[in-house]
Parts: structure tokens; sequence; C-alpha cells
């Protein structure tokens, strides 16, 4: 494993992990076969092109970018070469929303009515030991909850499909010394007819992560913070309930099987870049009705 961090401090941890580190990006793109992109976002999508510039199959954490219209060039550009571009989008691998997802193919809840999505947290709890109001997500025009918290989108379009923002709400609810929005609200209108909600904030304790999915059969209850699946019939009987097994650690490890897998046996990416452009379409026009910033013109370092 060869990588490059600005950070000395972290170029030092890579080594006592056992890795190679070297002194720039491109040195590091030269000696590997495939790309990891775990940069600060604003970078990843300048990254991702110097990956598929040098050749190389490429996992680019989320958000893919800021720009959809720089980002669809450089994904074209990885389609001509053949390279995979899989995208890190890791609730995917949560084992509720797996499980949920095939009830939902099965017809187990029959045709999708609506569904609910909540992610509220609290920010200065997540890495205390760090300032967050000196961190991506306190950046105006490529950070808050809406760039950072792209999970939930994605979510709605894994589990109900394709779908388009048609309302949202963003604000600062000064609980927060920092300049981004920290709480958001949003309505998609999916292909099939479905609609749903989405909640993000980074001010509420204690956490919660939940989504509620609706059809005319029946519901789904997933608390993904506690691992739990409900599956209700339209009679109320409780079909399943289910406390899933593993950890968010063993999540990421799944994602990075997954990863290998497109590479070395063709595999389809669980998210491919295609996938996570047009969940961030669905960010990019949310950030528009709310009047914030536009990313693509920010003049972050």
């Amino acid at each position: 494993m060869v990588g490059f961090d600005p950070s000395p401090d972290r170029r030092t941890l890579l080594v006592q992990a056992g890795g190679r580190a070297v002194e720039s990006r491109d040195q590091a793109l030269a000696a590997a076969g495939a790309a990891l992109i775990a940069s600060p976002n604003r970078f990843h999508l300048a990254d991702l092109d110097a990956a598929i510039t040098a050749g190389l199959p490429a996992f680019v954490e989320k958000p893919l970018a800021h720009d959809p219209d720089a980002a669809a060039a450089v994904l074209g550009r990885a389609a001509a070469a053949g390279l995979v571009v899989f995208a890190g989008l890791n609730m995917r691998f949560n084992p509720v929303v797996r499980q949920a997802r095939c009830i939902i193919a099965a017809g187990g809840i029959g045709r999708l009515l609506w569904g609910r999505l909540i992610c509220a947290s609290y920010l200065p709890a997540w890495r205390p030991w760090q300032d967050y109001r000196a961190g991506y997500t306190a950046d105006a025009g490529t950070g808050g909850v809406l760039f950072d918290i792209i999970h939930e989108f994605d979510l709605a379009w894994h589990l109900l499909g394709p779908a388009r923002t048609v309302a949202a709400l963003a604000r600062r609810s000064g609980l927060l010394d920092m300049p981004s929005e920290d709480m958001a609200d949003i309505v998609l209108d999916h292909a099939d007819g479905a609609r749903s909600t989405i909640h993000l904030d980074y001010v509420t304790r204690p956490d919660r992560r939940a989504t509620e999915i609706v059809g005319t059969e029946g519901l789904l209850e997933l608390d993904l913070l506690g691992r739990r699946l409900r599956h209700f019939g339209a009679d109320g009987r409780v079909l399943v309930d289910a406390v899933l097994p593993g950890s968010d650690d063993e999540d990421y490890v799944d994602e990075m099987r997954a990863f290998l897998d497109a590479i070395d046996r063709g595999t389809a990416p669980v998210c491919d870049g295609r996938e996570a452009l047009a969940v961030l379409d669905q960010v990019i026009a949310a950030r528009r009705l709310a009047n914030l910033p536009d990313a693509a013109k920010s003049k972050s370092p």
C-alpha cells in the first residue's frame, strides 16, 4: 500500500500501519494499481481526474464532486478508458439497508408510496479531538449538511428509485459557530410516483438515523444506528423484527472488498460514478432551492 497525505503525522501513521508514504499525489498514483481517494471533499474531483489520467480504477469518497458538469466529463473519460469508478456511499453496505432493499424488490410492501429519512446528530461530538469549525464541514460553499450527509439522498435513490429534488429549505440554527448550513429539509419526487422527505442536521442530541418506507401492502422501519429492521404487513402484523449483526467498520471492509471485486472480477460497483453523479445532482438542486452558495464557484482553497 502506497499513499500520500500532506500531513507528516498522517504519513507516519501510514508507515506504522505497514504502508509506504511518498511525497506527492503523483508519486502515489505512479506506484499504485488502483486509487483510493479520501482527501477533503473539495479535492475529490481533481484527485479523481488525476487517477483517471494515470489509467487507474478509482474509489472516491462522497461527495463525488461539487461541479456536476466537470464530474460528468471526468466520468466520461473513465468510461471511455474502461476504468471502474466506485463511489464511497457506504450506507448501502449496512445490512439493514441490504435486507430492506431485498424486501422491496420482492414486492414485500407492494407499490411504494412514500419514504422519510432522518440523519440528526451533534457535529461537535463527531471528532471531539478536532475543531469542527476548522474542518470541511464548516465551509459554506463545499461543506454543510447537504454535501456532507449526502448518504440520505443516496438511500432514498437506492431504496425508492431515481428521483428529482422538488423543494428544499436550509438554515444555520445559530447553535454552531460556522458559516455553513447545519439544518436542511428536502422533498424528492421519485420516478415511479413515490415521494420522500429528508431531514438532515448537525445539532440533535442524542443521534438519530432512521428511515421509513411505506407501500400499499405494508411498511419498513430502519434504525440504521441500532441495525434494527421492522417489517409490518398492511394489517399491522410484524413480519420481521430483527437486529442485524456487524459494525460500521465491517461495512467499510465489505465496501473495499466490493471495490476490489469490481476491479478483479468485473462485478458491477454497488454504486458507480454515474449513479453517484445523479445523486449529486439532487443535492446541487437542493442547495439552489435553499439559496445556498454555488459550490462550483466557491473560492475555497
